[in-house]
């Protein structure tokens, strides 16, 4: 009897341990292991839609309000800084999550260059007092919103995490996720062909226009495909975890 006894008191020790480490998942993630991940996604894509605010006060002139939105940028990506510490200094370590640590923790740095590139290309515009001649606005509105619905993509691919574990990482919901990693490329590819014509109609008139300036547009269009080319990377980082 008393082996069994001991027996007990350890399988008890041990559910109450798996209650203990559960409790503390629970305080840090909520329900879900994902759901700062995903906290932090949304920001990443609330500083990236300023972009448009900030490229509408850049054709009116108005600095002011291009300043403006440069420091609700920042605002955004400091937050978004903070979370990501946070999550790196909390995500528990062992054998408890769903997915590795080190696969999350990739994820979530790559996440975060989305933040990072709004704020470079809001502070490259408002630092140059940044205007694109009249003749590309359309092209250049067509850019920042296609680069404004990469990181949309991805929050959206991010926010499929629970089911796809749930999931085992197959079926349906695995399929469902690269089709969208499909459109995340798709939109990426778009993006790229904006900036090879908006270089093309900017190449004539470099003429007229200040040489240095135009060296900072340049460089200014570059990051905005590459905030394109950023969500793309997150994207693929998932499609690996499916691998």
């Amino acid at each position: 009897m008393k082996p069994a006894h001991r027996w007990d008191n350890v399988r008890l020790k041990q559910v109450h341990l798996m209650a203990r480490v559960s409790a503390y998942i629970s305080s840090v993630f909520g329900q879900s292991p994902f759901s700062p991940l995903q906290s932090h996604a949304q920001l990443c894509v609330n500083a990236s839609r300023q972009l448009e605010a900030l490229l509408t006060h850049s054709y009116a002139g108005d600095v002011q309000g291009m300043e403006s939105v440069y420091e609700e940028i920042t605002r955004i990506e400091h937050a978004a800084d903070d979370l990501k510490h946070e999550i790196r200094a909390n995500l528990p370590r062992g054998f408890f999550m769903p997915v590795a640590r080190g696969d999350l923790l990739d994820l979530l740095s790559r996440q975060d260059e989305m933040a990072n590139l709004a704020r470079d290309i809001s502070g490259l515009m408002v630092g140059r007092k940044m205007q694109y001649p009249e003749t590309i606005r359309e092209s250049m509105q067509a850019l920042v919103t296609a680069s404004i619905q990469s990181t949309e993509l991805v929050q959206d691919i991010v926010g499929e995490l629970d089911e796809l574990i749930e999931a085992g990482f197959r079926g349906a919901q695995a399929r469902r996720v690269i089709n969208m990693v499909t459109e995340v490329e798709r939109v990426e590819h778009q993006t790229d062909e904006l900036v090879v014509g908006i270089r093309a109609q900017m190449m004539t008139m470099e003429h007229e226009l200040p040489p240095v300036q135009v060296m900072f547009q340049y460089r200014a269009l570059d990051m905005l495909a590459g905030l394109a080319d950023a969500a793309e990377r997150v994207a693929h980082r998932i499609q690996l975890m499916l691998a």
